[in-house]
């Protein structure tokens, strides 16, 4: 389990695979409540990865609402995603195919 958001992003990072992202283009805003949450972004760009908390750096394709300690279950492998979404736990706005391309990107 992370210990933070931070902490989370931080690991992603560290588990990102630019192979499986070759020809992705796209930028995830985050926007997590509760305990630990706030605002942060990730962004793909042929193979590359940015990532940063606030406000994302241009209109997202994609926004993930859910809550920061349900998302870091879901990144560490502690809640099945698919099944978080189904029970309401996620929300996806826009582009709910660049959310699921997500997963292939860190491996998961």
């Amino acid at each position: 389990m992370f210990s933070s958001v931070t902490d989370m992003f931080d690991k992603l990072r560290e588990r990102f695979q630019p192979e499986k992202a070759r020809g992705d283009n796209g930028l995830i805003a985050f926007e997590l409540s509760g305990e630990g949450g706030g605002n942060f972004w990730l962004q793909v760009s042929e193979g590359a990865l940015n990532m940063g908390e606030g406000a994302p750096p241009a209109d997202a394709d994609a926004i993930l609402r859910a809550e920061a300690t349900d998302l870091m279950k879901i990144m560490g492998g502690e809640l099945n995603p698919m099944m978080a979404f189904m029970a309401g736990k996620v929300k996806v706005e826009r582009n709910m195919g660049m959310v699921m391309k997500l997963m292939g990107w860190f491996g998961m």
